[in-house]
């Protein structure tokens, strides 16, 4: 990951990875942060209450520009690229176009747009900034807090403070480059390798307890880029975090985050995704190539490397059968675990591949842009069905709720910036799932 890319707000992005309307058509009025509800969008409101009238344009002419007009970031350029060729990545996007992927499919509808709940993306390439814990309950990093929505009671809570704990943080306070929850554990990393980690109150309310906070490393160049937290069968439950000091390291949460397993890599670590067994942990960082690690030996046991430039997003299927690798090559690559194997190569849109999500269910998997598109895909289909969600802004994140029943969306945009929540489709049940015009 870039260290040098660091940005207190979205507006500074770059590399083309930003999305801001222009100040003179800012809607400040008390209307502009009230909810936007499925109704509202049949009665033909944006979903993102984006005034396209007073605008000059609709919304289907500035799709046109923004897909004309958007620079995809890449770090490498033709001569740092493996022996893998462009030609090559889009003879593999186009085997598997054959069958055509049908993109006009829905699985989650629309249901409601929080507007009083933004992002806030502090680094342009780390989008792990949104978890869901129920189909109502979601948490959403900002620049230096965490807060948590309930869409049920409309209640905004703050869950991780500025000064959590300062006098063991790097700077005094949590800048917050990623996070994660698990349950009623929230864990948010920063960009000194700092690390804090708080236990949510619950229903009866109260004060988050802190479990941890201080810094996991000392390196200069520390920035910790994703953190994944999951209980093994052991029962225990561990993250594995991360970092751009080149290490990925497996932690016991609830013993003061004891370091259980480490590897050290020559490249910055930028996502690790740990088999549903616990056994294996896919690593992708700033390189082409994704290892893959036996979490009890530390042996690299494989190596996938079919993409171009460097890697931000993984996630493993439910079933420990198939794993995915996103890159800022634009595609997402389907791998076998039990022969190492490339089974699908998907492309998006416009940018990067950013974030991974498979749901608990392992029905879908959602791969996400930096900006204006997330990719649902039927997994059952074999990638070949997809449900594509079209907005404009940088995407801060997004998220399956456990019982698969609701899917989050944070866009981090200064004035439409929101949380919008989707619901499952159940056909005859809900109005058309096709709300976005």
């Amino acid at each position: 990951m870039d260290s040098e890319s660091e940005y207190s707000n979205e507006d500074d992005m770059d590399g083309g990875e930003n999305f801001e309307f222009q100040e003179e058509n800012f809607d400040e009025s008390p209307q502009s942060k009230t909810p936007i509800t499925k109704e509202d969008v049949l009665r033909g409101l944006d979903p993102q209450g984006i005034p396209w009238s007073t605008l000059g344009t609709s919304r289907a002419e500035y799709r046109k520009q923004r897909l004309n007009q958007y620079r995809n970031y890449e770090n490498l350029d033709e001569a740092q690229r493996s022996e893998v060729s462009a030609s090559s990545l889009q003879h593999d996007v186009s085997q598997h176009n054959v069958k055509h992927v049908d993109r006009n499919n829905s699985y989650y509808s629309f249901e409601k747009n929080e507007r009083l709940v933004p992002s806030r993306i502090v680094h342009f390439q780390l989008r792990n900034l949104v978890w869901a814990t129920t189909s109502h309950d979601v948490f959403v990093a900002q620049a230096h807090e965490i807060l948590h929505y309930n869409y049920l009671t409309g209640q905004l809570t703050e869950i991780l403070k500025p000064m959590q704990d300062k006098g063991k943080l790097q700077t005094g306070r949590l800048q917050i480059s990623t996070m994660c929850v698990h349950k009623s554990v929230c864990i948010a990393g920063g960009f000194y390798g700092d690390m804090v980690c708080v236990r949510c109150p619950g229903e009866q309310g109260g004060r988050p307890e802190v479990l941890f906070s201080e810094r996991i490393t000392t390196d200069e160049n520390a920035i910790t880029n994703s953190i994944l937290a999951f209980e093994p069968p052991s029962g225990a439950l561990l993250a594995v975090i991360s970092n751009n000091d080149c290490v990925m390291r497996v932690v016991d949460v609830e013993n003061h985050f004891k370091e259980i397993h480490r590897a050290q890599f020559d490249w910055p670590v930028n996502f690790s995704a740990v088999s549903p067994d616990g056994k294996l942990a896919c690593v992708v960082g700033d390189s082409t190539e994704a290892a893959i690690l036996d979490l009890s030996s530390g042996e690299r046991i494989a190596t996938c490397d079919k993409h171009l430039d460097f890697s931000f997003a993984a996630a493993w299927h439910p079933n420990g059968d198939i794993f995915a690798t996103g890159n800022q090559d634009k595609s997402t690559r389907i791998w076998d675990r039990r022969t190492w194997r490339c089974l699908a190569t998907l492309q998006g849109r416009l940018g990067a591949v950013r974030s991974l999500r498979f749901s608990d269910d392992g029905k879908y998997m959602a791969m996400v842009e930096p900006a204006d598109f997330i990719h649902v895909f039927d997994v059952n289909s074999n990638f070949h069905e997809c449900q594509e969600i079209d907005v404009f802004g940088e995407i801060a994140g997004v998220s399956f709720s456990p019982d698969n029943d609701a899917f989050f969306v944070g866009i981090a945009d200064r004035t439409y910036g929101a949380m919008m929540q989707f619901r499952k489709t159940r056909k005859g049940l809900l109005d058309s799932s096709h709300y976005f015009p």
